[in-house]
């Protein structure tokens, strides 16, 4: 069966691609993108949208197994296609840990049965999350696991971290690492600064970040493991991880959506949907980060989808659990940078799309001919107010709930195949 999208505005960062045209999909892939006109079995007009590759997401949390009343597969993928995500990693730390070969093709298969989007798991560092003991990283690797964390917890042993990184390396697989210092960060609750103490509120201090960074990057170097820095958010820390580029290490980078749209002052009033960790940071380093994005020095913009139920973020702010739900608001946060002249369409969908998809060894991200039709058609134009009663996601903790958003997916596909239409 063949299916034409005409009267589309196509955008592609892998290839280029950037103006109108129409693309036909046939069994489930791309076959055509652009040229003239065919006899299809199945025409639709996009009335001028915006065509692009789906979302490639590197970092979600969900509660499945063992904390269901957080969020599922198939909830957070309900969320995902909404805001036209259509691949995303899952986080390994679940209860069980995702540490082991047969939960590794548990979340694969799950992920077949029950959710609309493609599932990707990532398997534990360390057995447990523990940092004590190496986890089977070639084995679950053989079983689909596209890359190795130890989630928020960094590895506190260095000799561990070193032994895992080799390991890592010899078998050619990408370890994520969080950029911590757990004696300096400890007990923080948000950015520390004169911020914070005005709040009364313990700090999670910069710091932290830069001194687990290096840890991280010089174990990188030595090792010849090819690192994936997770979520970074100062400015220094994007100046660090250009020095070791340059020195020959092989390191990647994410961002989370939210620090390039907030910084520390959101907080405002105890706001505990604003209580993420990393933390949101001073503007300086919001800018930072936005300059760093546009020259193309980060890899992929993640949602860092964390869902939280009520009775965890309804607290006091130091006693309320960390994470925001982010599948929804992603490509909302990206073009608010485009209508800021901040980013062109195509920069702030390269790290969505094609870039975290070849991180990951996957050929979809892409418009071109032989790849997955993984697609979404959207209007960078229309505005919406996000409210967090209308959110997909099981937990309903967003940051963005009550601002003003622009650009919004009207229609996702995979594999060809309609999952979501606004």
């Amino acid at each position: 069966m063949k299916t034409m999208i005409a009267n589309a505005y196509l955008l592609c960062p892998a290839n280029k691609i950037e103006g109108p045209g129409n693309l036909v999909i046939e069994d489930g892939k791309i076959a055509q993108v652009g040229g003239p006109a065919i006899e299809p079995d199945e025409y639709i007009d996009a009335r001028g949208l915006y065509l692009a590759p789906g979302l490639v997401d590197l970092r979600v949390k969900t509660g499945e197994p063992g904390a269901e009343q957080k969020e599922t597969l198939a909830t957070a993928s309900r969320a995902a296609v909404a805001g036209g995500v259509t691949s995303l990693v899952v986080m390994p730390d679940t209860d069980p840990v995702i540490d082991d070969v047969a939960l590794v093709q548990f979340i694969a298969n799950r992920g077949k049965e029950t959710a609309k989007t493609r599932i990707y798991p990532a398997g534990a560092l360390t057995k447990g999350l523990k940092g004590e003991a190496m986890a089977e990283i070639g084995l679950m690797q053989g079983s689909g696991a596209v890359f190795f964390t130890n989630g928020d917890w960094p590895i506190c042993d260095t000799s561990v971290l070193r032994r895992t990184m080799a390991y890592a390396a010899s078998c050619g697989a990408i370890v994520a690492s969080r950029a911590d210092e757990k004696s300096l960060s400890g007990k923080g609750v948000m950015n520390s600064g004169a911020f914070a103490a005005r709040k009364g509120l313990s700090g999670l201090p910069r710091e932290a970040e830069w001194i687990g960074l290096s840890r991280d990057l010089l174990l990188a170097r030595a090792t010849g493991c090819t690192l994936l820095v997770d979520q970074v958010s100062t400015a220094r820390s994007i100046d660090m991880i250009k020095a070791a580029r340059a020195d020959g290490t092989k390191v990647f980078v994410s961002v989370a959506a939210h620090h390039l749209f907030f910084n520390e002052l959101d907080v405002g009033d105890y706001l505990t949907y604003c209580k993420v960790n990393p933390p949101f940071r001073p503007e300086v380093d919001r800018q930072a980060l936005i300059e760093a994005l546009a020259a193309g020095e980060i890899d992929a913009v993640v949602s860092a989808h964390d869902p939280q139920p009520p009775e965890e973020k309804r607290l006091p702010f130091g006693e309320a659990s960390f994470g925001a739900a982010g599948l929804e608001t992603v490509l909302s946060a990206l073009i608010s940078l485009v209508q800021d002249d901040r980013l062109s369409l195509l920069e702030a969908l390269a790290p969505v799309t094609c870039r975290p998809a070849d991180m990951i060894d996957q050929r979809q991200g892409r418009l071109a001919e032989g790849a997955p039709a993984d697609l979404i058609l959207f209007d960078p134009g229309t505005p919406w107010l996000c409210e967090r009663e209308d959110l997909r996601s099981r937990s309903l903790n967003s940051p963005f709930d009550g601002r003003r958003m622009t650009g919004r997916v009207m229609r996702t596909f995979i594999g060809g195949e309609t999952v979501f239409e606004r």
